[in-house]
């Protein structure tokens, strides 16, 4: 009688344990994911999509976060974008702090969040003419901002899926004049916005999260 009621207890024991790690990370998380990146270059067109085109590529992404609280959480994700018509291509590197909002599903093993980041983009492009053995190599580094957005599902234990989308924006707050708009009405044909973007890329991937 003593066996089964401390069978019991244990495999009661075990179940509520199980429950409690039946649903997203809530703690800590780590991902790591991929996919395609489409990009947008307005104004002042690189030479590489100048010559190729906004051709699309890869993206390949490490992100973690510390959850304050279930729906909201702080921490990093770093992107490196590979574009390339070759011998032509582009390499993006760029990291950011971000913050996160998501919602659950009452079961809390699915949901959806949006992300907002603010970092450091570091862009390389090295493009070729006819008989050009080494390429013209052209590097800036910019103060991006980073949108996300996706949905987020528990596979097994503490794996879980995400479908996302990011948005990745830099060369922003590149008024050198600091105005809202022209003096005096006048029009000189440029746009003097604080903000206006000239490299926008467009990231949809999946990633594998890990954490509890």
């Amino acid at each position: 009688m003593m066996k089964q009621l401390l069978l019991t207890v244990l495999l009661s024991y075990a179940g509520i344990a199980l429950q409690a790690q039946d649903h997203l990370p809530q703690t800590y998380s780590i991902a790591v994911g991929g996919g395609v990146t489409l990009p947008l270059v307005e104004g002042n067109r690189n030479e590489f999509f100048n010559k190729n085109g906004d051709r699309a590529g890869y993206d390949l992404m490490l992100e973690g976060r510390y959850y304050l609280t279930p729906y909201f959480a702080l921490g990093a994700q770093y992107d490196y974008l590979r574009i390339a018509d070759l011998p032509d291509k582009v390499h993006v590197h760029y990291v950011r702090p971000a913050a996160t909002l998501r919602y659950l599903w009452s079961d809390g093993d699915k949901g959806a969040f949006f992300g907002f980041g603010i970092g450091y983009m570091n862009y390389q492009e090295r493009t070729y003419r006819r008989g050009d053995r080494y390429g013209y190599l052209f590097q800036k580094g910019y103060f991006g901002l980073s949108f996300s957005m996706g949905y987020e599902f528990r596979i097994t234990g503490k794996v879980s899926g995400i479908f996302r989308g990011d948005i990745l924006m830099a060369d922003w707050v590149n008024n050198p004049d600091a105005r809202l708009y022209n003096p005096d009405g006048y029009d000189d044909g440029v746009n003097h916005n604080w903000f206006k973007s000239n490299i926008t890329f467009f990231n949809l991937g999946f990633a594998i999260q890990f954490g509890r």
